[in-house]
């Protein structure tokens, strides 16, 4: 283990990182209901950072971590980056549309519906593999790697980047930097 300045490994560990995202997602989809149709874009652009970053650090950790350890994980993560693409799909189509509009309305509800239930599937199945491989996993470490590339991951959906590695690991955090300049820019 490296020691990494700053981190307490005693207390970090990926499983709560994962689960403290979820619960901040199901808290920021609740927001919705309480946010005036005017402030929908800046609500908008809070959540999809946040989506996305979640995303990428999984695709970028959490999968590739996971994959290949018995016959069984593989067809597991690749349920659940079928659904990761499939809402990053929608963020990008709502991107475009008007956060005031019935059809940015509809297309928020289906995200909402989809992006828990992608959340609930995971605690159910991905999330008991940590403890199935424990002893082959560093837990503490994954966490560390898992935030460092939630803060590099693009603010923004990229439905045509590649997902795996190594295209992932190598265009994600370009991306992210592409988008943090242009968010500056706008």
């Amino acid at each position: 283990m490296t020691y990494t300045p700053g981190i307490d490994r005693s207390r970090v560990d990926i499983l709560t990182e994962l689960l403290a995202d979820h619960r901040a997602v199901e808290d920021m989809f609740d927001r919705w209901h309480r946010t005036a149709v005017d402030d929908r874009a800046e609500y908008f652009c809070e959540l999809v950072p946040m989506l996305v970053g979640h995303e990428v650090a999984e695709e970028m950790v959490v999968f590739p971590a996971l994959r290949g350890r018995d016959e069984l994980v593989g067809p597991v993560v690749d349920v659940r980056l079928a659904e990761q693409a499939a809402a990053e799909q929608v963020l990008s189509a709502m991107e475009g549309m008007d956060p005031r509009s019935q059809e940015f309305a509809e297309a928020f509800g289906h995200l909402r519906v989809a992006v828990l239930q992608h959340a609930g599937r995971e605690e159910v199945e991905v999330f008991p593999l940590f403890d199935r491989y424990q002893d082959t996993l560093d837990r503490p470490t994954l966490a560390i790697r898992y935030t460092k590339a939630k803060e590099a991951a693009p603010t923004h959906p990229h439905p045509h980047a590649p997902d795996t590695p190594p295209g992932n690991t190598v265009l994600g955090p370009i991306t992210g930097i592409v988008d943090r300049v242009r968010d500056a820019l706008h």
